[in-house]
């Protein structure tokens, strides 16, 4: 028999120290994600954001990490992201 997974996504600024800034669960899993992909804040409005983008900046994935659990009744896969503003690159 499998087990259902479940798949959590944690989005922080610039640090795994705080709480994360918005995060959502899913039940499939969340394209894949890498260091340095362009993220868009803009249609998180649940998100408590620390600070915002200046002009001519956006954020970024600074870095990723995942965690993975079996608790005999669900899988679980969750990807924790840290943002960061940088200058737009052309």
């Amino acid at each position: 028999m499998s087990l259902p997974v479940t798949y959590h996504l944690e989005v922080y600024q610039d640090s795994f120290l705080n709480d994360p800034i918005w995060s959502v669960k899913a039940s499939t899993p969340f394209p894949a994600l890498s260091k340095g992909d362009s993220f868009d804040h803009r249609a998180l409005n649940e998100a408590t954001w620390s600070y915002f983008p200046e002009k001519g900046q956006e954020f970024v994935i600074a870095k990723i990490r995942h965690i993975f659990w079996d608790l005999k009744s669900e899988l679980g896969h969750k990807l924790m992201v840290i943002l960061k503003a940088v200058d737009i690159q052309n």
